[in-house]
């Protein structure tokens, strides 16, 4: 039964991407998005750093992580951004002279099926990259799972994710001395679910952010700390939806932008440890 109830589901899904495919030069929509971010793995441990001034930060940075964002997309093209706002830019909390700044990743984010083509802008400790690589594959496990997201029926679909999760001291080492060791970032490797519901009423491969590959656009996904749930889609609107490619920043692979994140957070580190910080702390974390 749950296999013909996918199998009708996908035919639904044939039936109205055949139905698209006759004007197709001319489909295109625009898919409205809200954020929101769970702040339980994050730690913020400093000196004089009360459990009380923690809780403060961690909900300052929870509700500055609630945004609206648009993905603009056609058949084979999507442009992901965040809607303008006086909330905009990176993430910021304060709790008794420690600052805590934090990127979002931000910039604007395109993916073309059609030519396996990914580009992103972003900046990284105030300077811009244009990361361009091919689209990142997963293996998508679809389920029989069903909900109603707005006026469309969506499937669940799982995938299982190998994330690299980059941490770093700031200050010295238990005897009191200084290491390089303790200034190098370390890397630890987290296993992640990433659940991801998506429609095949709008019979297109793209979703928020970086996510994308599955039949059907992906209304709601969620990697169990940052979820994406769509608020509104509007379809062929009257108004041409422009998809531009992004094109500022210096030009970087994923690796490479990794690579230089490294090297930035442990240039800091050691400017923070030789007390050239000043006044107060200020943490920044950002890029993929």
């Amino acid at each position: 039964m749950k296999n013909l109830k996918r199998q009708i589901t996908l035919v639904i899904g044939l039936m109205v991407a055949l139905v698209i495919s006759i004007n197709a030069q001319n489909f295109q929509g625009i898919a409205t998005y809200q954020s929101s971010r769970k702040m339980d793995g994050f730690s913020f441990k400093g000196e004089g750093m009360t459990p009380a001034m923690e809780q403060q930060i961690q909900e300052q940075m929870k509700k500055q992580f609630q945004k609206e964002y648009e993905l603009k997309f056609n058949l084979t093209e999507s442009v992901w951004s965040e809607v303008e706002s006086l909330n905009g830019g990176p993430a910021t909390a304060s709790s008794g002279g420690m600052v805590i700044t934090m990127s979002a990743g931000g910039g604007v984010t395109y993916k073309n099926t059609s030519e396996n083509l990914f580009l992103q802008e972003t900046e990284v400790f105030s300077k811009p990259f244009l990361v361009k690589d091919e689209l990142e594959s997963r293996e998508w496990e679809l389920t029989d799972e069903v909900k109603t997201i707005g006026n469309y029926q969506a499937y669940k679909a799982i995938f299982t994710d190998i994330r690299e999760r980059r941490t770093i001291s700031f200050g010295s080492s238990s005897d009191g001395d200084e290491t390089d060791d303790e200034m190098e970032p370390k890397i630890v490797s987290d296993t992640i679910k990433i659940e991801a519901w998506y429609t095949p009423q709008i019979p297109v491969s793209q979703g928020p952010d970086d996510y994308w590959g599955l039949p059907g656009l992906i209304l709601e996904v969620s990697d169990g700390t940052t979820t994406y749930a769509c608020t509104k889609v509007v379809l062929n609107p009257e108004d041409e939806v422009k998809i531009k490619q992004p094109s500022k920043g210096k030009k970087v692979t994923r690796e490479e932008l990794r690579a230089e994140i490294d090297a930035k957070t442990a240039e800091m580190a050691e400017k923070f440890n030789q007390g050239k910080g000043g006044g107060g702390v200020t943490i920044k974390i950002g890029g993929n």
